[in-house]
């Protein structure tokens, strides 16, 4: 069993890298110094984020950098819902409902209210936190007793999903209104709501005749099915930036490959980093800029996809030297910022010894840390 690298005081620069003649340039200042990586990804300033001293669970973040999950709490014994504020580097927990010992926070909009879950005596119900920390239950649609809030948009507008004896439901919820059942695709039995852009475009998964797929609520109600990559049997969309541009991933014979959709390019395939077999894209900002995870049979590497360098690998050698990997990328801001959790390099080390064409599971005494990376001047 191996502990996770603690950097917190740490403040690391990640940039692309130069290969000349094969050899990869490095600068290294000290061991938790400055380390500059030519190439072509942008340089990152790197922080990692944690509450109480425990490792957070980070979720998605705003376009300030306030970023939202859950820790540890040493007072409630439990793990509760978090923020990460960018103003002050600290994190605080949020209230929870009286009695429950449990919540995570979700998403959060640049007003500062945040959604999520907490749990009753009988079920996880969907939250709201306002800017004061107030907290508040959305309604579930009727008959159902339990759902998560998953996503907010500038106008407080919330998407989730609400399930019961008639199954899982995607559902908007906006202030003074009943929460609206957003519906499923024809041969469907449920559907769920991943992202909300601030045109109020929905995007999610439904169950369909032919399978899962990835869906887009529009503006005017109704359901689109984006289909899948060609040959592929499902797909997920997970978030849509202001522009409609939708990412996720389509699965098949293949494996599992992270698309990119637009009403006018159709679905398209982002690839896989090298050495992989699979990907999923989480996130996408306005900018067109996306991120995810790319897997191969011993390891994960989280990864950024731009229509100018395709995907790029946001691990360097300098992050190895300095005792952690990459191994998944979460959400990403309109200012560039990325959400990464990350691994003890010599435990991904060891797993890639140990596994041989498998994945091994990590066994581990606390959640894998996360890190924010927050891209040096130039943007």
């Amino acid at each position: 069993m191996n502990s996770y690298p603690r950097i917190n005081r740490a403040s690391l620069r990640l940039g692309k890298w130069q290969r000349a003649m094969g050899l990869i340039t490095v600068i290294l200042g000290s061991v938790f110094g400055v380390i500059e990586l030519r190439g072509q990804t942008p340089q990152y300033i790197v922080t990692e984020l944690s509450s109480d001293g425990a490792a957070q669970v980070s979720c998605k973040l705003n376009n300030y950098g306030d970023v939202v999950g859950r820790a540890d709490s040493s007072v409630h014994h439990s793990q509760r819902a978090t923020v990460w504020s960018s103003s002050n580097s600290k994190s605080k927990h949020l209230r929870a409902l009286v009695g429950a010992d449990y919540s995570s926070a979700v998403d959060i909009n640049d007003d500062g209210e945040i959604v999520g879950e907490a749990n009753t005596d009988v079920a996880m119900v969907p939250f709201m936190w306002n800017a004061k920390g107030d907290l508040s239950r959305i309604p579930l649609l009727p008959g159902d007793n339990c759902g998560q809030a998953i996503a907010i948009n500038k106008h407080g507008h919330i998407v989730g999903y609400s399930s019961g004896d008639n199954g899982m439901r995607a559902f908007l919820w906006m202030r003074n209104t009943a929460t609206l059942n957003l519906g499923i695709l024809p041969g469907g039995t449920h559907s769920l709501a991943r992202d909300i852009n601030d045109s109020d475009e929905i995007v999610g998964t439904s169950g369909s005749s032919s399978g899962d797929r990835a869906a887009l609520w529009t503006k005017s109600g109704n359901i689109l099915d984006l289909g899948t990559l060609p040959g592929d049997w499902t797909s997920e969309a997970t978030a849509i930036n202001n522009k409609g541009e939708v990412v996720g991933y389509s699965k098949g014979a293949r494996g599992m490959r992270a698309f990119v959709w637009s009403s006018k390019g159709g679905m398209q395939e982002l690839g896989i980093l090298p050495g992989g077999n699979s990907s999923r894209a989480t996130d996408i900002n306005d900018r067109g800029e996306v991120v995810g995870t790319s897997t191969s049979d011993i390891d994960e590497k989280a990864f950024i996809w731009t229509k100018q360098t395709g995907i790029v690998d946001l691990n360097s050698p300098a992050s190895v030297f300095h005792g952690f990997v990459f191994v998944e990328a979460q959400a990403i801001n309109s200012r560039g910022q990325i959400i990464v959790v990350g691994r003890s390099a010599h435990e991904s080390m060891t797993m890639a010894t140990e596994s041989g064409t498998h994945s091994a599971e990590i066994c581990s005494p606390a959640p894998p840390p996360s890190f924010l990376l927050t891209p040096v001047s130039g943007r």
